[in-house]
This record gives C-alpha cells, structure tokens and sequence, in this order.
C-alpha cells in the first residue's frame, strides 16, 4: 500500500525540491497545499509517477484554512506523512517599525494552519498508531536570532514550542513529530532581504556557503523514512557547522 503525504507550503523552493528527490511510487498519493505559485507543481505531476493533487489555500485567512482541512477530511483523505513549511517572506524591520499585524501574519501562516490541518487528521493518525511530521523551522531557535525579524523569529520558538508538545503528548500512538533548522538558505523566501545580508551569511559561515534546499530535504528524507522508528520532538540544525 502506498504512502499518503500532505506537503503544507509545497509551491516553496524546499518542497519543490523534495517532491523531486524523493523516490515515489506509484501507489503514493500527494496533496499539495499551496497559495499563489502552483506552474511549478504542475510541472513536478507531471515528472513523477506518485498521484499529486494540487490544493489552494490561503492560510492567512482562517475561513481558507479549515475549509482546506475539512475538505480533505471530508474526503476520507488520512496522510501518513506531514511536511509544514508554509512561511511569509521576511524583510528586515526594526522592532519599533513592526505592527501587531506583522507579527499575527507570521503566526497565523505558521502556527495556526498546523494546528487546524493537524487537529482534522489527528484522532484518524492514532488510530492508525501511525505518523510522521516534520516542522520547518529556522536555525534563529537554536543559535543567537538575527537582529530586525522579530515578527519571524517569535514564530518559529512558537512553532518548535507547539512541535515538542506535540511530540510527547503523541509518542505513546507511534506518531513522530520533529523539527529541521536550516541557516540562512538561497531561496525565493528571502526575496525582500538585501543582498549583501545574504553574502555575509554565507562568508560567516565555517563551510563558507549558505544552506542549500538539498542539504535539508537530506534530514527530511531521513526523518520520512522507515529506518527512523525512535527520534521524536528534536529539532535538527543544518547549518554547516554554524553554532554547533
């Protein structure tokens, strides 16, 4: 029987990038959520021999979100693996410049759609004792956070905080929840910060480069995996190095 993968964020640079990698089978079914970008998903369906099925939500608007989870627990759809990565392209802003909006923007795009697409699927995935999630969150929760992303940084702690809850409380029903952080990585998400931001990351770096989106989907694939059968609640870096 073929694996059933809900990929949250999937027009992203980092899901794009394991829906090619990943070995699918044919029996394999894919819903994909995404908001505006979906020619390069479109494109993937057609490269893969999985079944994928491309679903627009916006998860900023919470009529959009649970519309999305009902309709899909509606439909009988139970995944079996779980990648969150939906996230609001950030821009450097002081602290006195940021308002409660841009703050509930990250948090609503981050930490609610998890816990309403989750709190749709969770009775069905331990019954079936059975689960893998992973949480993309950013190495700001593990070393000193970069100055002026207070709004961003909030959410990834309050995202890791609801990831390792919900880890222990879901250990017992064989349900493995974890969590990866990259370093700053060259995707179209960082299209708002300055360019030499970037550059200096990379040269800050002990591996002198910035993360890539194939070094994540690496601890990904792992995380999926059948051999992984006892990590839960662990936030990984991949960081080059960095913080260690």
């Amino acid at each position: 029987m073929g694996k059933r993968y809900l990929l949250l964020g999937a027009s992203s640079d980092l899901c794009c990038t394991f829906l090619r990698r990943h070995r699918w089978q044919e029996d394999d079914e894919i819903v994909a959520q995404y908001f505006r970008n979906m020619k390069e998903l479109e494109k993937i369906a057609q490269e893969i021999p999985a079944q994928m099925r491309l679903v627009q939500a916006d998860f900023r608007d919470e009529e959009s979100t649970v519309a999305f989870a009902n309709g899909l627990k509606s439909e009988g759809f139970v995944p079996t693996h779980i990648l969150h990565v939906p996230a609001v392209p950030i821009e450097n802003q002081r602290f006195t410049e940021i308002t409660w909006s841009d703050a509930e923007g990250q948090m609503t795009v981050q930490c609610r759609a998890l816990i309403v697409v989750l709190q749709a699927f969770i009775k069905q995935l331990t019954k079936a004792k059975q689960g893998k999630i992973v949480i993309g969150l950013s190495s700001c929760t593990i070393n000193m956070p970069p100055k002026y992303l207070s709004s961003y940084v909030m959410a990834k702690y309050a995202l890791m905080g609801l990831g390792k809850a919900l880890a222990v409380e879901y250990a017992p029903k064989n349900i493995q929840i974890n969590m990866v952080s990259p370093s700053m990585m060259e995707t179209k998400f960082l299209q708002n910060m300055h360019e030499q931001v970037v550059q200096q990351s990379a040269a800050g770096n002990p591996a002198k480069r910035n993360v890539t989106t194939e070094d994540v989907v690496g601890v990904i694939e792992y995380l999926f995996s059948d051999a992984n059968t006892f990590i839960t609640g662990v936030n990984i870096p991949v960081t080059g190095g960095d913080g260690f």
